[in-house]
C-alpha cells in the first residue's frame, strides 16, 4: 500500500519514542504499553483506542486502517528497517497499538465479585493461560502483586490475545492489604497439594479472591495464614504437580461449573 508519509530516519522523535517503550522503564514512566498484530489491534476497538497507531510501510489490511481512521487514532506509518527496530516479535504482522496503561492501582473499589489474586508469579506465558480462562469461566478480575512479573510485559500482553483488553486488572503494592477484603466478607482460597480439601467439592462463596502461588515456591507464608480456606487439585502420583496455569484454570473451571 502506498502512503504519503513514510517515517524513514532514525532520528525521527516519534520514532525514538516509541521505540523507548521497548523498555520497561519508559513503559512505566509515560503509563503507555503496546500489544501487536492485527486480530489484537481489531479486537481491542471493542474496548479501548489506541493512543498512536504504528505501521510498518507495507501493511495493505485496508479494512483495519479504515477502522482505525474512524476511531481517530493517529497513524504513523514507518519504513520496514525502522519498523523491525520497535516490534517485539521476529515475523510481525506489520501493526502495533500503543495503549494507556489499563490496570487499577490498589482495591479499594472492589466490594463484591469473584477474584485471582497471581502471588510473585513470574513466567509471562503463565499470567496470560490464567486471564484468558479469567475471562472464559466468568471471574471479575485479575489482581497482580507487585513483584510478579510486570502486567505490561510485551510476552504477557501477545500471551493473553487480546485478553488484557477485556477484564479488570489491580496491582496491589502491599499484599497485606488483602486481608481489608474480609472486612466485605470475601475469603481468602489458597492452593497447595499439601491441603486435604479437594478443588471439585469446595463449595465456593459469591465474593471470594483465589490466590495463586509462585511457579517454584507456591503462595507465599503470610498468605496461608490469613486464609480462610485451603484446596488442592487431586492429580496421579506419577506427577509431582501441576504447570500454575493449568492448575488455575482447572479451578476456575470448577467455580464457573457450580
Amino acid at each position: 500500500m502506498k502512503v504519503d508519509s513514510v517515517i524513514e530516519s532514525k532520528t525521527n522523535k516519534k520514532y525514538k519514542f516509541l521505540k523507548s517503550l521497548l523498555n520497561k522503564k519508559f513503559r512505566e514512566k509515560e503509563k503507555l504499553f503496546f500489544a501487536e498484530g492485527v486480530k489484537v489491534i481489531e479486537e481491542s476497538l471493542d474496548f479501548v483506542k489506541p493512543e498512536f497507531i504504528a505501521l510498518s510501510e507495507n501493511f495493505d489490511d485496508k479494512d483495519l486502517i479504515k477502522k482505525l481512521t474512524e476511531n481517530a487514532c493517529e497513524i504513523y506509518y514507518f519504513s520496514e528497517k525502522l519498523f523491525k527496530n520497535l516490534t517485539d516479535t521476529l515475523n510481525s504482522q506489520g501493526i502495533i497499538g500503543y495503549y494507556k496503561q489499563l490496570h487499577i492501582s490498589g482495591i479499594g473499589n472492589i466490594e463484591k465479585g469473584k477474584y485471582l489474586y497471581l502471588d510473585q508469579l513470574q513466567d509471562p506465558g503463565n499470567i496470560g493461560t490464567l486471564i484468558r480462562s479469567a475471562i472464559a469461566f466468568n471471574l471479575d478480575g485479575i489482581i497482580f502483586s507487585s513483584d510478579s512479573v510486570e502486567i505490561y510485559n510485551p510476552k504477557l500482553i501477545r500471551s493473553t490475545m487480546a485478553s488484557i483488553f477485556k477484564i479488570k486488572i489491580y496491582l496491589l503494592d502491599k499484599k497485606e492489604d488483602l486481608e481489608k477484603l474480609k472486612d466485605k466478607k470475601f475469603e481468602i482460597i489458597t492452593t497447595s497439594l499439601n491441603f486435604k480439601n479437594p478443588s471439585y467439592n469446595y463449595d465456593f462463596s459469591d465474593d471470594f479472591i483465589l490466590v495463586l502461588g509462585n511457579e517454584a515456591n507456591g503462595v507465599s507464608d503470610y498468605l496461608m495464614s490469613i486464609s480462610d480456606r485451603n484446596i488442592y487439585i487431586p492429580i496421579s502420583e506419577n506427577l509431582e504437580s501441576l504447570n500454575v496455569g493449568v492448575a488455575g484454570s482447572i479451578i476456575m473451571y470448577e467455580i464457573n461449573r457450580k
